[in-house]
This record gives structure tokens, C-alpha cells and sequence, in this order.
């Protein structure tokens, strides 16, 4: 019986690389989404510091120019946050778009996979029908040779 061969194997191959390409597209995601993370979460220290300066200074007596810049200031990083929370909203919808698309190009490398061991279990099977088949012709012509 000539050996077990799969049509759609470069189909398969071209789907699991596209599964690859996908993963790869949702761990980037991923890592843009930490990195916005961590950058909202350096302004937030900074915003912190900044303000506890401008109140340390408040304290001591600060005159009004300075003071205006410190507003100024804690408001630019009051927009810097906001455009980085709305960006950071942006990414992690993206990575649910990244995560649905990887599981749709999994659910079609799968389901050729699982095509193929059907196929394979079917090729297996029929192989052990014709190899029993020759054994009991075997059979049978060698005690019809005896008598």
C-alpha cells in the first residue's frame, strides 16, 4: 500500500504559520499595552512629586510666577495621563482583537489537524483491512496446497 499522504499539508503549513504570525501580532500588542501601562504609571509618580514639591515650596513661601509654572506643568502632565489612559484604552482593545483573531486562526489550524489524524486514523485502518486480507489469502492458499 503506497504510504499515507495528506493533500491540504501545505494548506496546514501555510495555517499554522499564519497562527504564528498571530501570536506574534498579539504579544506585540501585548508589550505596547505594558509599556502604556508603565508610562501612565511614571507620570502619576511624577505628578505625585511634582505636586508635593509645589505644596513643600507653598509652605516655605513661593511667589506667583513660579507657582503659575507649577500649575502649568501638573496640568501638562494632567493632559499627558488622560491622552495615555485613552491610548492605553485603544491597546487593550486591541489585544482583544489581536486574542479573537489568533483563536479564529487556531480554531481553522486545528480543525485541519484534526482533519488529517482522521484521515491518518482512516489510512491505518484500512491499511491493517488489506494486511489481514493478504494474511487469511495466505492462509487459506497455504492449506489449500496441503491437501
Amino acid at each position: 500500500m503506497k504510504p499515507f499522504t495528506f493533500r491540504l499539508d501545505k494548506i496546514l503549513d501555510y495555517r499554522k504559520y499564519l497562527t504564528k504570525v498571530a501570536q506574534i501580532d498579539l504579544f506585540n500588542a501585548k508589550i505596547k499595552c505594558i509599556k502604556r501601562e508603565k508610562k501612565i504609571k511614571r507620570l502619576s509618580e511624577k505628578r505625585k512629586e511634582i505636586a508635593k514639591s509645589c505644596i513643600d515650596e507653598g509652605v516655605k513661601g513661593i511667589d506667583v510666577p513660579r507657582y503659575k509654572i507649577y500649575l502649568a506643568y501638573l496640568s501638562k502632565i494632567e493632559h499627558d495621563l488622560e491622552s495615555a489612559h485613552a491610548l492605553l484604552k485603544q491597546e487593550k482593545e486591541n489585544v482583544i482583537n489581536k486574542k479573537t483573531i489568533l483563536t479564529n486562526k487556531s480554531i481553522k489550524k486545528k480543525s485541519l489537524e484534526t482533519l488529517k489524524e482522521l484521515k491518518h486514523d482512516r489510512y491505518i485502518e484500512l491499511s491493517e483491512r488489506e494486511h489481514q486480507k493478504v494474511l487469511d489469502e495466505i492462509v487459506i492458499t497455504g492449506r489449500g496446497r496441503r491437501s
